[in-house]
């Protein structure tokens, strides 16, 4: 059994971060949504990670130990965090760990995610969340996304960077897999994943 302190040693640690608690959507099986009201749960906090707090919790001694950095969105959406930027580019510039983003993708503007992706490049991939071939399908669990907002975004990624696809498989869409995937690989996305709904 490998222990913390081999994999310590062995530079292979891969954390998993949440930078942000702040979402823009409303999904209803969220840990941050209450499914009453879908909005943010009352003892949840609006907070996120600054650059200089993601410094001192990971200083270049510490990422030279981490393989990979895992965004997820479990109590917010990674790209909401105002210096999303400023992390991105000091993992880049000071290690060598692979990145992985994962998001609704329905915020900013297409040249925001051009940014992001000339940042990132070939050291990591941005996973976004896609459960329909039109609006009406997509926002029946992530409400209050776009859908076409988030295919211009991945789109607009995947200039420079490697993008992913994250797919929910519910009654409302089981039947439309094959369509989604073919939406989204007309835009140049390779890898893409399908989870059923618990």
């Amino acid at each position: 059994m490998k222990t913390y302190s081999s994999v310590y040693k062995k530079k292979k640690l891969k954390a998993w971060l949440d930078i942000t608690t702040h979402c823009n959507a409303r999904c209803p099986q969220c840990h941050r949504t209450n499914p009453k009201t879908l909005n943010k749960v009352d003892w949840l906090p609006l907070i996120q990670w600054s650059l200089k707090e993601f410094k001192t919790a990971f200083p270049k001694k510490t990422l030279n130990h981490i393989k990979e950095f895992n965004f997820c969105g479990t109590w917010g959406d990674p790209c909401m965090n105002k210096d999303i930027f400023e992390i991105c580019e000091y993992i880049i510039n000071e290690s060598n760990c692979y990145m992985v983003i994962n998001t609704n993708g329905s915020m900013r503007e297409p040249f925001w995610w051009t940014h992001l992706s000339h940042i990132i490049k070939n050291r990591g991939k941005v996973v976004f969340a896609i459960d329909g071939i039109n609006q009406e399908m997509h926002s029946h669990y992530r409400q209050k996304t776009d859908l076409n907002l988030i295919l211009e975004n991945m789109k607009a990624y995947s200039q420079y960077g490697k993008a992913g696809v994250f797919t929910v498989v519910f009654k409302h869409n089981e039947n439309y897999l094959k369509d989604i995937n073919e939406m989204v690989k007309e835009i140049g996305v390779k890898e893409h994943i399908f989870v059923p709904t618990d």
